[in-house]
């Protein structure tokens, strides 16, 4: 698979793996809401594992790789984004075709980001998933 759709599958999971059902206010309780625009979340221990040998670059160059469709389209939400081209990207690697529902609600400043934590650092992201449903948070 080309780095491109990998980067795109890990932003969505990122973006979404932080939702935690025991929180009932939004968007406290994380999930697929846009937030790894901001600063605060990029720089979290989970999301600098994106790009293991340069820092941040990783995930950032996903996000740049995206603003040009946002910038076309800017009714299109990057919680929306972030999963529409992690499913186009399981696709186009020959998956299968993933379903999506659409609405999704960005936030809209830094302070409603998740807090550093929700998702371990330094794992793959095949244990973050198994440690995410040890936990049932989703």
């Amino acid at each position: 698979m080309r780095p491109f759709p990998l980067k795109q599958l890990r932003l969505a999971w990122h973006d979404a793996g932080t939702y935690n059902k025991n929180i009932e206010e939004w968007p406290l309780r994380g999930g697929a809401n846009g937030s790894l625009i901001f600063e605060i979340e990029i720089k979290h221990a989970a999301n600098a594992t994106l790009s293991s040998q340069s820092g941040f670059s990783g995930l950032v160059n996903a996000l740049k790789l995206l603003q040009p469709i946002k910038d076309k389209y800017s009714g299109v939400t990057y919680a929306g984004l972030f999963q529409l081209a992690s499913a186009t990207a399981v696709e186009e690697a020959g998956g299968p075709k993933i379903p999506i529902k659409y609405g999704r609600v960005d936030v809209s400043e830094p302070e409603q980001c998740p807090e550093e934590g929700r998702l371990p650092g330094k794992l793959t992201v095949k244990e973050e998933i198994s440690n995410s449903k040890k936990k049932q948070v989703w």
